[in-house]
């Protein structure tokens, strides 16, 4: 099935091959919730609109690659890129490995011979 991209006014789609072709599509970040909003915001949707197929393509991003941070824009070579300073970002590994515990050695009840 052919992707679409969801910004307003493009009408790019995966199927059709062309000069286009090297165009890569990014899902709509789920956190940080601010740079979701942001995204919702330069595309015009909202949370009630949003589908979870929604993809927007790399043209609307400087360089034709999107970057930690960038939220899209209708023509980079026209548009200033925009870029928000994302919080950072909490570390999974650490919070298990704290909450893993290790199981505590029991003395043997015969002595070791």
């Amino acid at each position: 099935m052919p992707t679409t991209c969801g910004f307003p006014n493009c009408k790019f789609r995966s199927r059709y091959r062309g000069l286009e072709d090297n165009r890569h599509f990014y899902r709509i970040p789920k956190r940080p919730q601010v740079l979701r909003q942001r995204w919702l915001s330069a595309i015009g949707r909202t949370e009630e609109t949003v589908v979870s197929q929604l993809r927007i393509c790399s043209a609307h991003f400087e360089g034709g690659e999107k970057r930690e941070g960038d939220i899209p824009v209708p023509d980079p070579t026209v548009d200033v890129q925009i870029k928000i300073e994302l919080p950072p970002k909490e570390s999974k590994n650490n919070d298990r490995r704290r909450k893993q515990t290790i199981p505590a050695r029991f003395p043997c009840d015969s002595p070791a011979g």
